[in-house]
């Protein structure tokens, strides 16, 4: 009984250190030990040679991942409290599997280098999953929890995210060992001299441990702030930008107000901050929040829109603006082009997209998300999950099985300078490191992002979502203009500080000074290069651990 007892306190405790690791409860560095919990009640399960190794560790890991998982994400409940209760359990449990699996290797007796290696592998390559699957949900992605600390981590330009998580997860084995290397120190008395020199030498292990897991910590930070010291924004062709946030109920307001109404509120929003420099208005996701028949908006002169005449008359002050802003779109064809077309009438079909799209004086660009939140704007495997739809987690945007673009598509907006770059992908999209430096990729010089992260409430929801902006900026080297509905909006520079955050349900404008960047830096150039790699080292790792376990059960038998 109190072996159990001691089980459950070792994933309870990795659980309260993971959840208190996270933003906003601010002990970040938590996460550096977070693991060694589990890796001990890993030894714990084994000495016991019972059971079967997979299960033992999904089930004894599973405490610690349900109390990170809820501790961090409780907020999805604001939206939906089936829809959370599915998000974190499922996610809790796949974190779960993928500890089994490492414990089940780690019993089949592999070389030791294998044991730390296996787990770094396994786990980068569910992140990596994580990113690419139909559930997809990386939010507690490890790289993404020192979002609050930018300064720390400006080698992200070369790793991404994923060498964040392969930080976290190596200082936690060496402090596993050192703790492993301590305690044989203190059990073991030397007597004898063989037995003094071996007590010598693990003195000297502890020490050499100690050191190298020092060095761990401090390298990759010394190496980032130099990186911020001398890194040099570039201040040339800058363009004025204004953010506009609108604060508008997602659940009432939104839909009350029609688009010529929420139009207006844009324009009386910015107005006091517009100049004949302005170059960029930047607004929400659902900015205007009904349906916008897409081949009316490219032909507004055969098909005059009110709402788009507001614009062309602000555009007659201030010739150079050009408004980014989300809308929700639709398509009609003849025939059902994607799965996710619907039966309209007359035999026609209709498609609804989420968008952000760049309206100018003599031009109308759109992109249609590509990153769909599961269960609300796409339903994950229909064919298997489709009895789940009522339950669908309400994270924002337009909701129901929407279509998607073929491309992270760039905006092009004219300016008395030459044109500039523009990449806007929308909400949920900014937590996708790769396909976020995609536009980039794609000859963005500016990145806005659009969100509308009010349908979580005032929770730490949104403010989580800020900060990984941070990230994608450091990756990317671009300022990032964020607009938020009900905030968080600012302006992020190309190292993750950010300038002139909002306040949260405050109806304002921020104005500011933004400089177009064409670097290309390594990680926007290679992508998640290190998940690829982790992949194929689990693949290998997965094979070789069967082929031993064939051999032992071969010899057993």
């Amino acid at each position: 009984m109190s072996l159990l007892k001691n089980k459950i306190f070792l994933s309870l405790l990795s659980g309260v250190l993971l959840w208190l690791s996270w933003y906003p409860y601010g002990f970040t560095f938590l996460i550096f030990i977070a693991f060694v919990p589990l890796f001990i009640l890993s030894d714990k399960l084994l000495k016991k040679k019972k059971g079967i190794a997979f299960w033992q560790g999904i089930w004894a890991s599973f405490p610690a991942f349900l109390i990170w998982n809820t501790g961090v994400t409780w907020w999805i409940w604001n939206s939906t409290p089936p829809g959370a209760v599915a998000a974190i359990v499922l996610n809790s449990f796949f974190m779960s599997c993928v500890f089994g699996a490492w414990h089940w290797i780690k019993k089949s007796n592999l070389p030791k280098i294998t044991v730390p290696l296996a787990f770094i592998a396994f786990w980068c390559s569910w992140e990596f999953l994580h990113l690419h699957w139909q559930l997809t949900w990386p939010w507690l992605n490890l790289g993404n929890v020192f979002a609050v600390h930018p300064k720390l981590v400006q080698w992200y330009e070369y790793t991404g995210t994923f060498g964040g998580t392969i930080w976290v997860l190596i200082v936690n084995f060496l402090v596993y060992c050192f703790f492993q290397h301590r305690d044989t120190e203190n059990h073991r008395e030397p007597q004898r001299t063989t037995e003094k020199i071996c007590g010598n030498l693990r003195h000297l292990r502890t020490k050499k441990t100690l050191v190298i897991l020092i060095l761990t910590i401090i390298t990759p930070i010394i190496i980032s702030i130099i990186i911020y010291k001398t890194y040099t924004i570039k201040q040339e062709n800058g363009i004025e930008v204004v953010i506009v946030q609108q604060n508008i109920d997602p659940w009432t307001e939104q839909y009350e107000k029609s688009n010529f109404e929420l139009a207006e509120l844009i324009i009386q929003t910015a107005a006091p901050k517009l100049t004949p420099n302005t170059v960029l208005i930047v607004c929400a996701e659902s900015a205007l929040s009904h349906a916008i028949n897409e081949e009316l908006l490219f032909n507004l002169d055969i098909y005059p829109n009110a709402t788009f005449q507001l614009f062309d008359a602000l555009f007659q002050q201030y010739p150079q603006l050009n408004i980014i802003l989300g809308l929700s779109t639709i398509a009609l064809f003849d025939t059902k082009v994607t799965p996710t077309a619907r039966d309209y009438y007359d035999g026609t079909f209709i498609e609804f997209y989420n968008t952000s799209c760049l309206y100018g004086k003599d031009t109308v660009e759109l992109y249609h998300k590509c990153r769909l939140v599961p269960g609300v704007e796409k339903m994950p495997y229909p064919k298997i999950f489709g009895f789940l739809e009522n339950l669908a987690i309400d994270l924002g945007g337009t909701s129901g099985s929407l279509g998607t673009d073929s491309k992270q598509r760039v905006f092009t907006a004219t300016t008395q300078q030459g044109v500039v770059k523009v990449g806007a992908p929308i909400c949920y999209e900014s937590i996708f490191g790769e396909l976020f430096s995609q536009f980039v990729k794609n000859g963005a010089q500016l990145m806005c992002v659009i969100t509308n992260d009010a349908w979580w409430g005032n929770t730490p929801g949104y403010k989580q979502h800020f900060e990984m902006s941070k990230l994608r900026a450091i990756e990317t080297r671009r300022y990032i203009l964020r607009a938020a509905n009900t905030g968080i909006s600012g302006f992020i520079d190309p190292l993750g500080t950010a300038h002139q955050k909002t306040e949260y349900e405050v109806r304002t404008a921020i104005v500011q000074t933004v400089y177009p960047n064409d670097e290309i830096t390594f990680y926007t150039k290679y992508g998640d290069y290190l998940a690829r790699i982790m992949l194929a080292i689990a693949a290998l790792t997965l094979l070789f651990g069967i082929v031993v376990n064939v051999r032992i059960m071969k010899n057993i038998h």
